[in-house]
């Protein structure tokens, strides 16, 4: 693309969402199939969770990061998006994803944005969410389709070597660090209707996302996943990971997806585990009828006190998501904290 229509350093449209209710977080969780009871159950919440109010849902949140840079940079690649929560958003409250361009950078032949990125509550009037994202530029009439095979800037990559140890970890956890502990693949391919779900969850998805007339006349020919949607695309055998029916359960032992349950892998009670942030390189779009596999590696356990006494583990698994042929599709560092509550 030519350096004339590079995007001048400065702010980003907003993406404004409606007032996020609990039917609206209902709605996601169906399609994201998480029946994580943080999310909807106040009684959980307060008793179990030590938590004011059931929280939206992070998983949700990046999406709209991602939707945001999407319909501020048309045509472009969301190639590189990292975010950290640094406060709760509870189910109720109004959200505002907002950014600006900080500056662009070239490289054999391409030209690299990196936006700042954050998420607003309004109803709080504080930022909850920071990031950064490296958008790969494209145009209207010839967008970024995806970045396989494709070189890109050494410095710009994800991290995806082992932390170092942290002595406060007890050894027995840190012995598991570098090793693979989950890896897991789809039985079903990705069909019209879940995409269906994700559309109507995320909210004013572009049509390319779900509408087979739209897809057919797309660059990529026919409809296509939304660019983070392999993170919640393992779809298992109906049972093979039932609820359980203690109170304290959290719910996530239901959920298929790799590098979030981690609290089971090393007998701790998983009433505390929440979401703290991830970064993400994305490589390609699912395809309607493929089918996703992905494998987890942990690469980082650290042990925190909080300001209020208790303590709290973060843990980092690298996950890998591929098209079942080999396409790759996103990796991701993600962290998960698990926080110890007690009974």
């Amino acid at each position: 693309m030519d350096s004339a229509c590079s995007p001048l350093p400065g702010a980003l449209p907003p993406l404004s969402k409606p007032r996020f209710t609990s039917t609206h977080i209902l709605r996601w969780l169906a399609a994201q199939q998480n029946w994580d009871k943080i999310h909807f159950d106040q009684q959980f919440c307060t008793d179990v969770a030590k938590l004011e109010a059931p929280v939206i849902n992070g998983a949700l949140k990046q999406h709209w990061i991602v939707q945001f840079l999407s319909q501020g940079l048309p045509g472009s690649w969301p190639w590189r998006v990292n975010y950290q929560f640094v406060g709760p958003d509870f189910v109720g409250q109004k959200l505002r994803i907002q950014g600006q361009v900080k500056d662009t950078q070239d490289f054999e032949g391409r030209e690299y944005v990196n936006v700042d990125v954050e998420i607003f509550n309004i109803d709080r009037n504080q930022v909850t969410t920071r990031g950064n994202a490296v958008v790969v530029l494209g145009g209207h009439d010839r967008p970024v389709l995806d970045v396989v095979g494709m070189r890109m800037p050494e410095d710009m990559h994800l991290n995806p070597g082992v932390s170092a140890l942290d002595s406060a970890v007890p050894a027995q956890m840190n012995s598991h660090l570098g090793q693979q502990f989950d890896a897991r693949e789809s039985l079903y391919p990705i069909d019209l209707s879940r995409l269906r779900l994700f559309a109507d969850a995320v909210m004013d998805l572009a049509p390319v996302h779900f509408d087979t007339h739209v897809g057919a006349v797309s660059p990529w020919g026919q409809v296509v996943a939304p660019p983070l949607y392999p993170l919640h695309g393992i779809e298992g055998r109906p049972g093979a990971l039932p609820l359980s029916e203690s109170l304290r359960a959290q719910g996530r032992e239901g959920v298929n997806e790799v590098g979030r349950d981690l609290a089971s892998k090393f007998g701790l009670d998983p009433a505390g585990g929440m979401n703290a942030g991830n970064q993400v390189e994305i490589h390609s779009l699912a395809r309607v009828g493929e089918t996703i596999h992905a494998a987890s590696k942990l690469v980082g356990i650290k042990r925190r006190v909080g300001k209020r006494g208790g303590e709290m583990y973060f843990f980092e698994t690298l996950n890998r998501y591929i098209e079942s042929t080999g396409r790759p599709l996103v990796t991701e560092r993600q962290t998960v904290v698990l926080r110890i509550v007690g009974s």
